[in-house]
């Protein structure tokens, strides 16, 4: 029951575009609840180590997310791509104002799934595994477009041995 929330951010989009379009809701419908459900998911991510989630398991959730979401995002800019070439010049003058719509929805898809990783990288600096340097290094890739799916792989298998217990271990980035 505690993993819900994350799988229901995995299957949402998909499932409320079906939705949408199988009963002839208006997008705007799907888009709010999809909004709610990825403001609920931010909040829940720092709510999770609460609930017994180890480093491991939410940089685990932050890397799945993120990859789920890469149709999602390949999906959008190329609505957004086919839309501005079909519209030719009737378009010229919304392309821009398009094309910021489109990459404000995709930051907000990884701005949520970024709190995942941001909720792991401070349960291994409380527990030890990184310092507040190393904290602010992860965040920092965690919330840059492109270097955060790539982050997210390598943080994943970087930190996945020092987010299973609370012991104490050397931090992975040394200073020397």
């Amino acid at each position: 029951m505690k993993k819900l929330p994350m799988i229901l951010l995995l299957i949402a989009p998909y499932a409320i575009y079906f939705l949408c379009d199988r009963t002839n809701i208006d997008f705007a419908i799907g888009l709010y609840i999809y909004a709610a459900i990825l403001i609920f998911n931010m909040v829940y991510a720092f709510l999770m180590p609460k609930l017994n989630f180890n480093g491991k398991q939410l940089l685990f959730w932050n890397l799945l997310i993120k990859l789920c979401n890469i149709p999602l995002v390949v999906i959008i800019i190329f609505v957004v791509l086919i839309t501005s070439l079909i519209g030719g010049r009737a378009m010229s003058n919304i392309v821009l104002s398009v094309i910021l719509i489109a990459f404000a929805g995709c930051y907000m898809l990884q701005l949520s799934s970024a709190m995942f990783g941001i909720s792991g990288f401070l349960w291994l600096y409380r527990h030890g595994s990184l310092t507040k340097k190393d904290v602010a290094l992860c965040t920092a890739a965690q919330l840059i477009p492109i270097t955060d799916v790539l982050g997210s792989v390598v943080c994943y298998f970087m930190f996945r041995k020092y987010g299973q217990s609370s012991e104490k271990a050397s931090p992975v980035f040394d200073d020397d």
